[in-house]
């Protein structure tokens, strides 16, 4: 290993031991609070969300995007940042908030693990991996009382308008579903949903998209609760 080489792994493993020194005598305590929105290949509703197999595609391609309006790993603040991830044929990347500082990005990765069921880890940049790679971008991710937007840098965008129901004004919600872990999932139509980064390429549309709050803990990882998906 050159010594360029020796100081980017050094560096990025900085703040983890930082965090990892930080909560070492009862383990790290965080808190996140916030609004998921996602999007995938399936048609509305998605069939995951009921227990089912993909539909009408074999697959099901996501793209998730996690704004932590509220948050804490122990003694640091990650109000406003997002982290989020894709996951397609040839594997995923883990997006996290270019705008986070080191140690920031470091908690925002260990909380992005139990969140999402990643293998703990420092994981390369690029898209070479074989399994899951990281990718730090400007992660933007609105949403109102009509739809939601998520952009991952240059590598994906999705735009979806909510479903709304037979009142005419109340937008579609699906609660308890077993997929995601949100309790109220708004359903929604994407108006488009692409997606260009290494080997992962797509480009859908009218397909599903939801959103809803979250609020996660480190006490119901602690105790081997359920997570997102």
């Amino acid at each position: 290993m050159n010594l360029k080489r020796a100081f980017v792994l050094f560096a990025l493993l900085l703040p983890v031991l930082v965090l990892a020194h930080d909560g070492a005598s009862s383990g790290p305590k965080w808190h996140i609070k916030g609004s998921l929105s996602d999007a995938c290949s399936c048609a509305v509703p998605c069939t995951c969300t009921f227990g089912r197999r993909p539909s009408p595609h074999p697959y099901c391609y996501g793209m998730d995007s996690y704004k932590v309006e509220e948050g804490n790993f122990n003694d640091i603040r990650l109000d406003g940042l997002k982290f989020g991830i894709t996951f397609a044929k040839h594997g995923s990347i883990l997006y996290l908030d270019k705008i986070a500082s080191p140690v920031q990005r470091a908690a925002l990765m260990q909380i992005a693990n139990q969140v999402l069921h990643l293998k703990e880890g420092i994981y390369p940049s690029g898209a070479s991996a074989p399994r899951i790679a990281t990718r730090d971008v400007k992660i933007t991710q609105e949403y109102d009382d009509r739809g939601n937007h998520v952009k991952f840098g240059d590598d994906g965008e999705f735009r979806a308008q909510y479903i709304i129901g037979r009142d005419g004004k109340t937008p579609i919600v699906v609660k308890n579903n077993p997929d995601i872990d949100i309790p109220d999932e708004i359903k929604g139509h994407t108006e488009f949903y692409r997606y260009a980064f290494g080997r992962n390429r797509f480009s859908f549309k009218d397909t599903n998209s939801s959103q809803g709050p979250f609020e996660y803990d480190s006490s119901k990882y602690e105790t081997g609760g359920a997570g997102a998906r």
